[in-house]
């Protein structure tokens, strides 16, 4: 922990794991999202859902660093609305996002409640993202 707050590599390191972490669930979730929207109907959804075992490698990357990121200032972080709100849209996000994988296996293609469901999802990731880079303008770690 100490390696991460106080080396001149460390925090870098965990934050650009962050963020690989979070382009990789992020990116692979979008896609899906569009797909389902009917961005790219030539493409089986099954082709998009391949690639969940790499969205589930990037969520764990983004939990463990995301750990680390909080746990060097963790007292700042739990009093910042960013950090909540975050961490807030991305629970919701992944409630959404579980209903709409589940909704797209039982459902025709064109769904009107698993567009619904994608169009939601995309407007939480891209708020926790926001709030995401709110928290750097918000909360300095020590």
């Amino acid at each position: 922990m100490r390696w991460v707050a106080e080396s001149d590599f460390g925090y870098p390191i965990v934050l650009t794991s962050h963020a690989i972490g979070m382009a990789l669930v992020v990116g692979i979730l979008l896609m899906f999202d569009l797909r389902v929207l009917g961005v790219g109907a030539s493409i089986p959804i099954t082709a998009i859902r391949a690639y969940f075992r790499i969205a589930w490698a990037g969520l764990v990357v983004n939990v463990c660093s995301g750990v680390l990121l909080f746990l060097i200032n963790y007292t700042a972080f739990l009093h910042n609305a960013a950090f909540l709100t975050k961490i807030s849209l991305l629970a919701a996000a992944g409630i959404v996002s579980w209903l709409l994988v589940r909704r797209v296996s039982q459902a025709a293609d064109g769904d009107r409640r698993a567009k619904l469901l994608a169009g939601l999802c995309i407007f939480l990731l891209v708020g926790a993202i926001v709030a995401g880079r709110i928290i750097g303008y918000t909360s300095v770690p020590e």
